[in-house]
Order: C-alpha cells, then sequence, then structure tokens
C-alpha cells in the first residue's frame, strides 16, 4: 500500500501566521476602541494646541505624556505650564475614572466644560488661564471632589452657589481674583471638611457668614474685594 505524503510548505506557514498576527492586532485594536476615554482624548487632541507630541490617535492614550492611566481607564492629565491654548471639548466630561486634572497656566479659553459625570474626579486646578465662564450647576456630580483652584480666571461675574455643597469632602477651595459675586454663602462655614477658602480680590460683600464661627476653616483669605460695600462683620 502506498502512503500519501505532503510536502511541508514554508510559504505557506509563513502566510498563515502573518494573517493570523494581524487578526490578533485587528481584535485589539478593537478591544481598545471599545475603550469610552478613548474617543474623548482623542478629541482634545483636536480642540487644543501645543499638546505633548505623542499625543497621536494611532497610539493608546495611556502611553501619552503627562497622561496616567489605570486598567486602561485614563485617571490623570497634567498639563501644567505646557504652553498649551485653545478650548475645552465638552466630550472632557466623558473621563468617568478622571480623578485629577491639572491645567493651570496655560491659556486656554471658552467655557468650562460641565463636569456633572466625573464622580471620581478629587482635584481640578484650572488658574491662569482664559476661561470666560463657569456654568451654571458645575460642582453637581463632584460627589469626590477635594481640591479645586479658579485662581486668576477672566470669569463673566458669577456667584458661590449651592450646587457646592455636592462635594462634601472638599479640602480646598480657591477661586482668587475670579469676578466672584455678591454674599458669602452661610453653607460654606458649614461643609465639615472646607479647612482653605481663598477668595481675595473679587466683588464680595459683607456680612460675613454667622456659620464661620465654630467652623474648621484654618487658612481663609478675604482681602482686597473689589466691591463698593467692603466685607465686614
Amino acid at each position: 500500500m502506498m502512503v500519501e505524503t505532503r510536502n511541508y510548505n514554508p510559504y505557506a506557514a509563513f502566510v498563515f501566521f502573518f494573517l493570523f498576527c494581524l487578526l490578533v492586532i485587528d481584535l485589539c485594536c478593537q478591544c481598545r476602541g471599545e475603550n469610552p476615554d478613548d474617543t474623548t482624548m482623542y478629541e482634545l487632541t483636536r480642540s487644543l494646541y501645543g499638546v505633548p507630541s505623542n499625543w497621536k490617535p494611532q497610539l493608546d492614550p495611556c502611553i501619552w505624556d503627562d497622561v496616567i492611566c489605570s486598567r486602561g481607564r485614563v485617571i490623570a492629565i497634567n498639563l501644567a505650564q505646557s504652553g498649551i491654548a485653545g478650548c475645552l471639548s465638552l466630550a472632557h466630561g466623558n473621563l468617568t475614572s478622571l480623578t485629577s486634572l491639572q491645567l493651570e497656566f496655560n491659556n486656554i479659553c471658552g467655557h468650562l466644560p460641565r463636569l456633572s459625570k466625573l464622580s471620581s474626579l478629587q482635584k481640578i486646578y484650572l488658574q491662569a488661564n482664559a476661561f470666560d465662564s463657569i456654568p451654571s450647576g458645575f460642582f453637581i456630580g463632584l460627589s469626590s471632589l477635594q481640591e479645586i483652584s479658579l485662581d486668576d480666571l477672566p470669569l463673566t461675574p458669577w456667584s458661590l452657589s449651592q450646587d457646592i455643597t455636592s462635594a462634601t469632602g472638599l479640602v480646598y477651595f480657591s477661586a482668587i481674583n475670579a469676578y466672584v459675586t455678591g454674599l458669602i454663602p452661610d453653607f460654606l462655614g458649614s461643609l465639615s471638611s472646607l479647612h482653605i477658602l481663598h477668595l481675595s480680590y473679587n466683588q464680595l460683600t459683607s456680612p460675613l457668614p454667622s456659620t464661620f464661627v465654630g467652623s474648621v476653616l484654618t487658612n481663609l483669605f478675604l482681602d482686597h474685594q473689589q466691591s463698593r460695600d467692603k466685607i465686614s462683620g
């Protein structure tokens, strides 16, 4: 009996291996494409100018400079003093695992985006930019917020509203020279974690809230108000 033997074809094996690798790469890209952070980060590259050179759509945002990820999700962005310009995209509010956003000392303009989906966000540093307005209800949803700086922003005059109490763990609040107007609200003295409150160089008026008596505040700046009726009490 004759037994048929087949010759091994190395070229066919190579082609099969090559096609298999392409399939694996494609599946990996599809899996990464399902990450909701990717689209948001790619949108940032289109709305901001001067971002690091490796902020490219063909690269995973988790390997971009100044971006920190955990388990494939973006948890921190630090572009402080980086010469960044442009405007923040509204899509920025979709980075639901973000805990730290540091964009201070740049030239980012336009409206501050709503961040109500960012319940994990703990630190926001936006001072010394060119933002022109802060939306009503800005603090709604920021339940984990501990530190925020809005110093030296040319904002449309705004007042401190009740939605700040959404940040029940707020420790540091600074809005020096940020066009804050009106009375200092009573609820600021009732926040159980607020130790540092900086509101110098604004347009606030008297009186001081009675809730400041017995509050946990350890550092309070209210000097150089530009309003006609200075703070007293």
